[in-house]
């Protein structure tokens, strides 16, 4: 075979490949159709799935975990059986920038001019593996990443045989239990904030994970931000708020957010909890 004839095989090939991909991801998304899947899924990420494929960072996917406007996350398994959650940004949603831009003040890898959605949102993808990388090195519990490529994020699945850990809002524990599992989100808030020196800036029952009252896992860092952020104290403060607001539905005496503001940081409370 000629080079011409090479170039043609291998560019057959690729184009079956990503078909190939197309096709299971569509068998294991009953939540899309075809029409729909092309909309979500652009030739570009169906690329990033078969590059990743092909590195051998996971062999197939087994079925959809979550599924919502900014993006879906896929159950899969290596080549070791490991469980994997593979997360994946959809480039169609035209609102994702707007609701970012608060998350990302004085990040220069945010502010270039003339930045395209597709490049924010690649962008956004690698923000959210450096935060994963950051806690997970502090020994807080969250997701391990093991990798990510443009707005494809692969990392530990926090469950088994593909079912993933109840969230905290999902749970139905005893008074006892959640007090158990209070003093471990606040203490993980702690060593998010000490240790990793991040702040979640969207922690709520709908982002943590809690699989029994004595584990907890924090989940969904890609708006988590930096001490030196300019809303740093303010997002504090409203994680605080909710996850307080959470435990005291369900029966639990709180300990008062600004005393637990106060202690972790050694400062005051920002008086306003509405970025400008």
């Amino acid at each position: 075979m000629g080079e011409e004839g090479e170039r043609l095989y291998r560019k057959l090939s690729r184009a079956e490949a990503l078909a190939d991909i197309k096709n299971r991801m569509l068998e294991k998304d009953r939540s899309l159709d075809a029409s729909a899947f092309e909309e979500v899924f652009d030739k570009a990420t169906l690329q990033s799935v078969y590059e990743l494929m092909r590195r051998g960072i996971f062999e197939d996917f087994y079925g959809v975990v979550s599924a919502g406007k900014e993006s879906r996350i896929y159950y899969a398994r290596n080549k070791n059986g490991e469980e994997l959650a593979v997360k994946i940004y959809l480039v169609n949603n035209t609102e994702f920038r707007k609701t970012r831009m608060l998350y990302v003040a004085g990040d220069h890898n945010f502010e270039r001019p003339g930045m395209s959605l597709r490049k924010f949102i690649d962008a956004w993808a690698r923000r959210e593996f450096r935060n994963l990388k950051t806690a997970f090195d502090s020994g807080v519990p969250v997701p391990k990443p093991y990798t990510v490529h443009r707005n494809i994020l692969v990392m530990s699945f926090l469950g088994s045989d593909g079912l993933r850990y109840p969230l905290l809002r999902e749970t139905r524990y005893s008074r006892e239990e959640y007090l158990v599992t209070y003093g471990k989100v606040i203490d993980c808030v702690a060593r998010l904030y000490r240790g990793a020196g991040i702040v979640h800036s969207d922690l709520s029952e709908f982002n943590i994970m809690a699989p029994n009252p004595e584990i907890v896992y924090f989940i969904d860092l890609s708006q988590a931000v930096s001490l030196t952020n300019r809303y740093a104290q303010i997002f504090l403060m409203r994680d605080l708020r909710n996850v307080n607001r959470f435990f005291s539905s369900v029966g639990i005496d709180v300990q008062d957010e600004e005393s637990i503001f106060r202690e972790l940081t050694g400062g005051e409370p920002p008086p306003e909890l509405t970025p400008i």
